[in-house]
């Protein structure tokens, strides 16, 4: 199986073949000969670039990466709702596809299922904040938020690795986003 889109995904992320094997664990050679088409990766190593370069399998293997984008990417701070979960679930390696009614996610012997809701259930996302040892502050209406005022109450929430905050209309909202602006940064590759 050939990898068309490898070496693009690889050189728009302005890496060369040594840092992302070591990134993925696989020896540079490995990668020229993938990229060459001389040889293809199993299963694993397949899960292993598609999870590193956030996107599916199937856009990693065929014609699927989207068009050259002509506008800004999507801002972490501006997901909500079902897009954030879509975002936090591809984040955590799930091979979360985004369809008219939802983010969805295929599970083995039962077929597609929504994406876990998390940023609005606590049993999804309370171990994820928990793991990322998560600050929570609750902020006033008119307080004052990366220089916008923002207009209703909410939640600030930071990772306890990080310097960046991130602010959300719930507590859940906040976390997730915190999670996400730790993990990926600014913005999301769509």
């Amino acid at each position: 199986m050939a990898l068309p889109n490898l070496k693009k995904l690889r050189t728009d992320r302005l890496l060369s073949q040594i840092e992302l094997g070591e990134a993925i664990g696989i020896s540079s050679r490995t990668l020229m000969r993938w990229e060459a088409g001389q040889g293809e990766p199993g299963a694993s190593e397949l899960l292993q670039l598609a999870r590193f370069f956030r996107v599916s399998i199937d856009q990693l293997v065929g014609d699927l990466l989207p068009p050259e984008s002509t506008g800004e990417l999507p801002r972490v701070a501006d997901l909500s709702g079902r897009q954030l979960d879509y975002w936090v679930a591809r984040t955590r390696g799930m091979p979360a596809e985004m369809l008219e009614d939802g983010p969805v996610v295929y599970v083995p012997g039962e077929g597609q299922m929504p994406v876990p809701a998390y940023s609005t259930d606590p049993s999804h996302a309370n171990p994820i904040m928990e793991s990322m040892g998560m600050h929570l502050c609750p902020a006033a209406s008119g307080a004052t938020f990366d220089g916008e005022v923002k207009q209703q109450p909410g939640w600030i929430a930071r990772c306890a690795e990080s310097s960046r905050a991130a602010w959300g209309r719930t507590m859940l909202e906040a976390g997730m986003r915190a999670y996400l602006l730790f993990e990926i940064g600014d913005q999301v590759l769509t």
